[in-house]
């Protein structure tokens, strides 16, 4: 037999574009969790997408599929296998699937700018399908196979356009094509749950284990496994708490909300113990604890309060529990300094009082919600400062959704105390040197 040589370099030319075409899209970035410390599995995780708050949350033992900012997910978890012969393909091509329960599937097909370029809806019994597939242009394409809890995706070429346009044709129900009997590979990437990932996304995955809870965040995700690190945060009342890796410090993440007795904002002291609940002006902590305040941003307390005794202290780590949970301690001055920095805030900026905008550290800082007049953050950190407000130090409570106050261990001079408060008009972190210890502030606690 005579080869037309043309026809074999022009292929051949066509294989290697394919070959060296596929590296310039991002690649899929496989990740899988694990568990330390206080527990040994991971029950689920949360993973969402920061720049675009989309999110999912898949059980601990499964695998989490960070998909190119097309959004198309390459995940099989519906089918059992399938095959695509030939790929490349000129014209048209078959798609066999074994669909392992009756459903109702979608087959969709997109082009790598994730454009839609054909669909069919159809109910499938058990067993294998056959499918013939024709495309109205040379390229690469993906084909998703979807139902109602998951997708499956391929990557397939088509070489020379079919006549008959974009078309897909259902044949039916086939005999299990074996890979022996068509010459081809399986065409199809590991299981797993998806999530659309572009380069420079922050990815937020928060795990949980029982009442334990664990985010990590992370700019630069690559395929491998994440470890968290779970370990006890729980206050006197039995409430655990959510904490979050930023750096080499372990921070709560959310507002301590430990409330043994509460006061109305008329009555405050530099030296005795007061707790506050915004905008609650009375004394009953179970009536305190049932306001929609108590549940979104916690207690708030009086210097006194927070340090239950203990002496200043600028030392990292602070070495004052205070009112923290067993194993915990109030941050202080030079904690917070370390956090900022680490968050991008320059150390001149670190130094200075008032607003230092650096970094737009502020922004990282905030949660993605509730700020008013859409003065979110983006959360890239993980702290999650939600707008809890705070208490004046001559009485009365600052609107929540406003701001977010925050102690530190550290005393400037007598009856002047550090803290960090956030607002919702800037994306900067305000530095107070002369807060009054009878001022009503949130408290976040930092890890032994």
């Amino acid at each position: 037999m005579i080869l037309d040589l043309h026809v074999m370099k022009k292929f051949i030319l066509i294989l290697l574009a394919f070959v060296v075409a596929l590296p310039a899209y991002p690649q899929d970035i496989r990740v899988t969790f694990s568990a330390a410390g206080a527990a040994t599995t991971v029950d689920s995780v949360k993973a969402t997408n920061m720049k675009t708050n989309k999110s999912i949350t898949l059980p601990g033992n499964e695998n989490l599929i960070l998909t190119p900012g097309t959004g198309i997910p390459t995940v099989t978890k519906m089918v059992d296998s399938g095959i695509i012969y030939p790929n490349p393909f000129s014209g048209n091509t078959t798609i066999s699937l074994k669909i392992p329960t009756g459903q109702s599937i979608i087959m969709v097909v997109h082009d790598l700018a994730g454009q839609l370029v054909n669909q069919l809806q159809f109910t499938a019994q058990p067993g294998w399908h056959d499918f013939i597939l024709s495309t109205g242009k040379a390229g690469i394409y993906i084909v998703s196979i979807k139902n109602v809890q998951a997708i499956t995706s391929y990557k397939i070429l088509c070489s020379t356009a079919s006549p008959c346009g974009n078309r897909i044709i259902y044949r039916g129900l086939s005999q299990n094509p074996s890979t022996a009997s068509t010459g081809y590979d399986l065409k199809f990437d590991l299981s797993g749950y998806s999530l659309a990932y572009s380069n420079g996304d922050v990815i937020h995955f928060q795990g949980w284990s029982g009442s334990f809870s664990t985010i990590i965040t992370d700019a630069q995700p690559i395929s491998g496994n994440y470890v968290f690190e779970f370990a006890s945060c729980t206050d006197p009342d039995g409430k655990n708490y959510s904490m979050v890796n930023i750096g080499r410090q372990t921070w709560m993440a959310e507002n301590l909300a430990y409330l043994p007795q509460v006061s109305p904002s008329d009555t405050g002291s530099d030296t005795q113990k007061h707790y506050y609940v915004n905008e609650y002006e009375g004394t009953n902590i179970v009536a305190a604890k049932a306001t929609p305040n108590y549940s979104a941003y916690g207690v708030l307390y009086n210097w006194p309060a927070a340090m239950i005794g203990d002496s200043s202290s600028n030392s990292v780590p602070s070495g004052v529990q205070g009112i923290c949970p067993s194993g915990w301690h109030l941050p202080s001055e030079a904690e917070w300094k370390i956090l900022e920095n680490y968050l991008g805030m320059t150390v001149a900026d670190v130094n200075k009082s008032g607003y230092r905008y650096s970094g737009s550290v502020g922004r990282k800082l905030k949660s993605t919600s509730g700020w008013y007049r859409n003065g979110n953050g983006n959360n890239f950190s993980g702290f999650n400062a939600v707008p809890g407000g705070g208490r004046w130090f001559d009485g009365g409570f600052t609107s929540p959704g406003s701001n977010a106050h925050f102690w530190s261990s550290t005393e400037n001079v007598s009856l002047y105390v550090y803290s960090r408060s956030l607002h919702h008009s800037v994306d900067a972190v305000y530095r107070t040197y002369d807060g009054s210890p009878r001022a009503g502030l949130s408290v976040r606690c930092v890890k032994d």
